[in-house]
């Protein structure tokens, strides 16, 4: 999908995007190797061109960063299919809602190999070091909620990877509301123990846990780690899905 996008080349919207991919020109290549035209004339045209030259280059070299900078937040997902085998998948606990007042508990970490959760006054200045290699970073709603805590947190930290945020396309093929109601809509299951908890939830379990609670500590962590594993396959579908419907292709289910 990302050799099929054009939204971030200058002069480029959304409407001019569907109207390239409606004239044939559905990928870089072939937008190159066409003859587009833009309305603004061959200026506009020229400075495109210039970027997809530019974005094709960026991509050989394997340079997420530059379409880290380049696509808007909503559109980073369509580089799923060049990095979204090697991204980690992302979600944290805090204490609340407000990152002038609240902090992070625990972040749970998933780079497709082995899961990772980081507490408070145990690990949680491991997470830096942990994160930084990965090209691409998958949450639900990280655009708003967790990343911008987690800078909260640690002004020092820089994401100059590209953030695939689920709600973007999820909610784009219509699946409104939360995480846990967008998994009952598709069938994803959690266990029995963590099936009814909710984000208030995680608020609770941590202050029980402070005061003595080893057991809420467990549950935190379980409610956590589904958190965490379930965006692999909310990630495969949304991607599949949502590609299908703008170019036409196969769908998968979750």
């Amino acid at each position: 999908m990302l050799q099929s996008t054009f939204v971030h080349a200058p002069w480029i919207g959304y409407r001019s995007e569907a109207r390239l991919w409606r004239e044939g020109l559905r990928t870089w290549d072939e937008f190159l190797g066409g003859d587009p035209r833009l309305r603004g004339g061959r200026e506009r045209t020229k400075a495109a061109r210039q970027e997809i030259e530019r974005s094709r280059t960026r991509l050989r070299a394997g340079d997420y960063r530059y379409f880290a900078r380049r696509l808007r937040p909503r559109d980073q997902w369509r580089a799923i299919g060049e990095w979204g085998d090697r991204a980690v998948f992302l979600d944290i606990e805090t204490t609340g809602l407000r990152r002038n007042r609240h902090h992070v508990t625990l972040i749970g970490l998933h780079d497709g190999r082995r899961m990772r959760q980081f507490i408070e006054g145990v690990d949680l200045d491991e997470f830096p070091a942990a994160i930084a290699k990965a090209p691409m970073i998958v949450t639900f709603n990280g655009s708003r909620f967790d990343l911008p805590f987690l800078q909260s947190w640690r002004p020092q930290l820089r994401f100059e990877q590209i953030h695939a945020d689920l709600l973007y396309p999820l909610h784009a093929l219509g699946l409104a509301g939360g995480l846990k109601a967008i998994e009952v809509e598709l069938g994803i299951e959690r266990s029995e123990e963590t099936r009814n908890l909710h984000g208030y939830d995680a608020v609770r379990l941590w202050k029980q846990f402070e005061r003595g609670d080893e057991g809420a500590l467990d549950i935190l962590l379980e409610y956590n780690r589904q958190d965490v594993e379930n965006l692999r396959p909310l990630m495969e579908y949304a991607y599949e899905s949502l590609r299908a419907r703008i170019l036409g292709t196969r769908a998968r289910g979750p």
